[in-house]
């Protein structure tokens, strides 16, 4: 397995490498490998924990399909989680050039981790099976060598409310070290009655000095992780 400890600069200074690290280093270095060179053959790529690999689908809308291949049970009941990114000005700049978008989801139920490429500009559409979930997206520099080794210049977390208000996009532009006041770090329970709705807001990594913090608080569980 590789055991690179180089997964954005600023996630070294958290406690949160370590759990992200042994999650991801669970995946075999083979399917993380063509994960990674999907990534850059534009194949918009899917992959779990356990290695399983998908592609998400395009409808004639532009809606981006992200395939759920958590495995679960047949009989498990699923709900579509709609998304939509807030990108501010700061952000729109940092994915200019050799850059990727990954969008991660967390279920705490099965301590399975579902990363998907997104596209900035397209909506996005998930089926989850009932259970909660964390759900944040990474700016990553797609020329590393491997995923491992890529540098994470934003990281996207779930909005309190819609961001695409003139008068709160205002707000945080203006004061966006005050983060905490616009995301929700608690998980979010999908259960009946979706679909769901899903706001996410993307952050400069290096102009938000609580990064560290906010996303180990995002990584963090009630129980430990099952051994690698």
């Amino acid at each position: 397995m590789k055991t690179s400890q180089v997964l954005g600069g600023f996630i070294l200074e958290g406690i949160a490498v370590g759990k992200c690290i042994r999650l991801l280093s669970r995946i075999g270095d083979e399917a993380l490998d063509r994960f990674w060179r999907d990534i850059s053959a534009g194949k918009y790529p899917i992959i779990d924990l356990e290695g399983n690999m998908g592609y998400s689908l395009s409808d004639h809308d532009g809606l981006l399909f992200v395939r759920n291949d958590f495995k679960t049970s047949t009989y498990e009941e699923y709900e579509f989680v709609f998304g939509n990114l807030f990108l501010p000005d700061t952000v729109q700049e940092l994915l200019s050039g050799d850059k990727v978008l990954l969008l991660m989801v967390y279920g705490k139920k099965t301590r399975n981790l579902l990363l998907s490429e997104l596209d900035a500009d397209t909506r996005y559409m998930l089926d989850l099976p009932h259970g909660l979930y964390s759900f944040f997206a990474l700016v990553l520099d797609a020329g590393a060598r491997d995923l491992l080794d890529s540098r994470i210049y934003a990281v996207g977390f779930p909005c309190k409310g819609n961001m695409n208000h003139p008068e709160l996009e205002k707000f945080y532009l203006e004061h966006p070290a005050n983060i905490r006041e616009f995301i929700d770090p608690t998980p979010i329970d999908i259960n009946r009655g979706g679909p769901f709705y899903l706001n996410l807001i993307m952050v400069d990594a290096e102009s938000i000095p609580d990064c560290p913090t906010i996303f180990s608080e995002f990584m963090q569980e009630d129980e430990p992780s099952p051994p690698i």
